[in-house]
């Protein structure tokens, strides 16, 4: 498929800097199968949501996006039930957990050297709806309430530059001498009973950062989410999950509960508050319900990822 019109928007601050000259190789790469490609740089937080906006009122039909999964999720919510333009990944962040779930390359120029190769397929994007000021976020990738979240807050975004997924290990690290936040999925939307939990992730994507698999089974053009429920209170009992994430043998590991859903509830299991992430960001505070939404965002992917 030819595409008329792109604008690849960029975050110069995601993973450890975008330098201008890979840039300036992708733009001449995509104009190989685009007639007319803009590059545009994101200046704060959310600044990619407004760009996205932009380009779909000004009639792009592709929208790329070189950075991490952050940026990816901003562009997202403007995207969310259009049918066009389609979304383009070329990875540029930390984890770039969207580019290997679809089985990209990491390296953006030759996924950007894919366009002409990929499929256009509609992802249903989860939903979070907070119960406090009725706030919603999409997501494409996952939803995590608990250690992860609030691990994700702590840590440093100057040492995630410098030192990339390490950063995350640090940050996490300070939670052998911290409480664990606690979260459960609310009696009102589980008919099995819900236990305390370090951490709840509901996801559409079977991988999660740093190549872990946390959901099996999980498949972005799936109806439904895979929840995977956490119930360890302290720090041997993670390192052991994250023994069973890299091995992939969560689903076979004990106490950990794995299940398809589509409507859930989270809230908080003990009175401190439970941070939420969605792809890899921290949005809100529980309680939230979780949903998958009606709207798609249109994502080009492998055609072996739609066999997998």
């Amino acid at each position: 498929m030819t595409y008329r019109r792109a604008v690849c928007i960029c975050n110069p601050s995601a993973g450890r800097g975008l330098g201008q000259s890979k840039l300036d190789a992708i733009r001449q790469i995509l104009s190989a199968d685009v007639r007319d490609v803009s590059l545009t740089r994101t200046e704060l937080p959310g600044h990619a949501t407004e760009l996205a906006e932009r380009a779909a009122a000004g009639g792009c039909d592709l929208v790329a996006v070189y950075s991490g999964d952050g940026t990816v999720n901003e562009v997202v919510q403007a995207l969310a039930g259009r049918e066009s333009p389609a979304l383009l990944v070329l990875p540029g962040g930390t984890a770039n957990v969207l580019a290997n779930e679809v089985g990209l390359p990491t390296d953006p120029l030759r996924a950007a050297r894919m366009l002409p190769q990929l499929t256009a397929k509609p992802v249903r994007l989860g939903r979070a709806v907070f119960g406090g000021d009725g706030s919603s976020r999409y997501f494409l990738l996952m939803c995590g309430a608990g250690l992860d979240a609030a691990v994700a807050d702590r840590v440093s975004k100057p040492l995630k530059r410098s030192i990339g997924q390490a950063a995350y290990w640090l940050a996490g690290a300070q939670f052998s001498v911290q409480r664990f936040p606690r979260v459960r999925i609310s009696a009102a939307t589980t008919s099995t009973g819900s236990p305390s939990c370090g951490l709840i992730v509901v996801s559409k994507s079977r991988l999660y950062g740093g190549g872990l698999v946390l959901t099996p089974g999980a498949n972005l053009l799936a109806n439904h989410f895979v929840t995977a429920q956490y119930p360890g209170a302290n720090r041997l009992a993670y390192g052991s999950y994250l023994t069973a994430a890299r091995c992939r043998l969560m689903s076979k590991w004990p106490g950990v509960r794995l299940e398809s859903r589509e409507d859930l509830v989270l809230e908080p299991a003990a009175a401190d508050p439970v941070q939420v992430q969605v792809d890899g960001e921290v949005v809100g505070n529980l309680p939230a319900r979780i949903t998958l939404s009606d709207a798609t965002c249109t994502v080009l992917m492998p055609k072996g990822y739609m066999s997998a």
